[in-house]
This record gives structure tokens, sequence and C-alpha cells, in this order.
């Protein structure tokens, strides 16, 4: 029986990476494609919808603690505009990415608050997720 030494050599291979991990790349910020805040706004509602009813509603009770709680500690003195924050999510539901659609005082300690607190854990990841502002008199 003949053999074949780059085959045997490619079995060897074979054999001797048999059940290695592979390294899949993580996507990270850097890595990650970019997003504006247009294109974030629409995965967010878009995630939002395709949810059930009962997931939901959850979500926004959930949502509404962490307003609150953000608001509190983002008291301003300046003249109250609408906003819109956008959160992308990771499986443990800490915002990966985030981008307001304002410039205000109150719209930027609200992002960073936001940003800060875990609330909800997705069931799918990247999950976008977005807080909708408006001030009624």
């Amino acid at each position: 029986m003949l053999y074949d030494p780059p085959m045997i050599t490619l079995l060897t291979l074979l054999a001797a990476t048999a059940g290695a991990p592979v390294a899949v790349p993580a996507v990270t910020p850097t890595t990650a494609p970019t997003l504006d805040y247009t294109a974030a706004k629409a995965l967010a509602d878009a995630d939002e919808k395709a949810m059930p009813k009962v997931a939901a509603n959850m979500l926004r009770n959930s949502q509404a603690g962490v307003l609150d709680r953000a608001a509190d500690a983002c008291r301003s003195d300046e003249k109250p505009a609408p906003f819109i924050v956008v959160l992308e999510l990771d499986e443990k539901g800490n915002a990966t990415r985030h981008w307001r659609n304002a410039e205000t005082n109150l719209a930027k300690c609200m992002e960073d608050k936001l940003s800060r607190t875990p609330f909800y854990f997705p069931t799918k990841v990247p999950f976008y997720i977005s807080f909708e502002v408006s001030f009624t008199q």
C-alpha cells in the first residue's frame, strides 16, 4: 500500500484540530456596523413592533421606572423640548451603543442615565429600544 505524504499531513492536521474551538470575532463598537440615529431608531421601532403584546407591556412598565429615575436625576431649568434616546442592548440588558436626536442638556443627561441602567433582558441581541420623551403643559 502506498501512502501519500501530503494526505497523511492533512489527516494529521485534521485530527489535531478536531474539536478545537473556532474563534469567532466578537462584535465590538469598533467592528459593529456604523449606525446613525435614524437607522438606530428604525431598528428600535421594528424590534418593539415585533414583540408579543404581553412582552411589550412588561417592557413599557420597566421603561417607565428607569425613565422616572433618570428624569429625577436630570432635573433642568432649561425650556423642555421633546427628544428621543435609542439604546442598543446586549443579552444582559446593558446598553452597548446609544443615540439621541436632541442637543439639550436634559437630553444629554437622560441619554447618559438611560444608557447606564440595565432594565430589560431581550430575547434577541442586539435589541434596539427607544425612549420618546415629550412634555405637555
